[in-house]
């Protein structure tokens, strides 16, 4: 991983993470700051060679792990980093200690199909629609890799293609960070800071929509009034339930397509994810 000859390897890539958590934090507000935790200067004292020594990844990657801030989970907040897309805790993997020959207990952080420099952030959700973020701590890049996303023109057959997630889109750290706030700025992706299964949504319908014109109407992004957004916001959740529960409701109605090419793909958005996911064409 590039870096000056006055700091170490890893704080670029740590770097980008954080100012990308302190951005949803601080300045969109939809994750609650005292979710996001630091590591002490020396790192995490968990992570270390031996505790994850069953995961076979180098010592940049342990470096890396042991120096990143992460975000912990809450009851009633929401967590997600992209949709469908939590941090995965590398603190409790090395407090549980993953033994030699255990990497296949720990998927998708034991996926052998992620060679020893490369290392997963993120997990992809219950429903698997989210991102696996993969760090290249040799090349200084990040890939976005969506499991379950539709397969786009040019892109292999996954099922006969080895290490498939080398197709996905791959970027420097900080511009493929840099590029998931862009879109929360356009509002391309929203966010219900008071979601915590789902917090993050990326469809066009009338449900979206309404939380979209809530950031417009609190000044987002150039004059965000962030607390009074909030409140708008938590005021709106309560109601949510109760409006999908009826069934002559109409919020997952389509508006209007995402933003950007979706020509290109083989596969399209099955009928009933309408019915209850955000979407995970990114």
């Amino acid at each position: 991983m590039a870096n000056s000859d006055d700091e170490p390897s890893w704080k670029p890539a740590v770097d980008a993470v954080r100012k990308y958590y302190t951005f949803l934090s601080n300045d969109l507000g939809a994750i609650p700051s005292d979710c996001i935790v630091e590591p002490p200067p020396e790192g995490w004292p968990s992570i270390t060679q031996d505790s994850l020594v069953g995961l076979e990844k180098t010592e940049a990657v342990v470096e890396l792990l042991r120096h990143m801030p992460y975000i912990e989970p809450s009851d009633d907040y929401n967590t997600q980093v992209a949709f469908g897309t939590s941090v995965i805790d590398y603190r409790q993997i090395g407090a549980y200690k993953v033994a030699e020959g255990k990497r296949h207990q720990f998927i998708p952080v034991g996926n052998k199909e992620f060679p020893p420099h490369v290392v997963v952030l993120t997990a992809d959700g219950e429903d698997y629609y989210g991102s696996l973020l993969l760090l290249d701590t040799e090349k200084g890049t990040a890939t976005d890799y969506q499991p379950q996303a539709p397969r786009k023109k040019g892109v292999p057959d996954p099922e006969t293609t080895s290490e498939i997630w080398r197709f996905a889109e791959t970027s420097p750290v900080a511009e493929l960070l840099a590029s998931w706030e862009q879109k929360f700025r356009t509002l391309e992706w929203t966010a219900n800071p008071f979601n915590a299964e789902g917090g993050i949504m990326l469809r066009y319908d009338r449900m979206t929509d309404e939380v979209r014109q809530i950031y417009r109407d609190h000044g987002w992004p150039d004059n965000f009034r962030r607390e009074d957004c909030r409140i708008a916001l938590q005021i709106w959740n309560r109601t949510i339930g109760n409006r999908l529960s009826q069934p002559d409701h109409n919020l997952h109605e389509i508006t209007r397509q995402p933003p950007g090419p979706h020509g290109d793909q083989t596969s399209l958005e099955s009928e009933d994810e309408s019915d209850g996911e955000d979407g995970y064409n990114r």
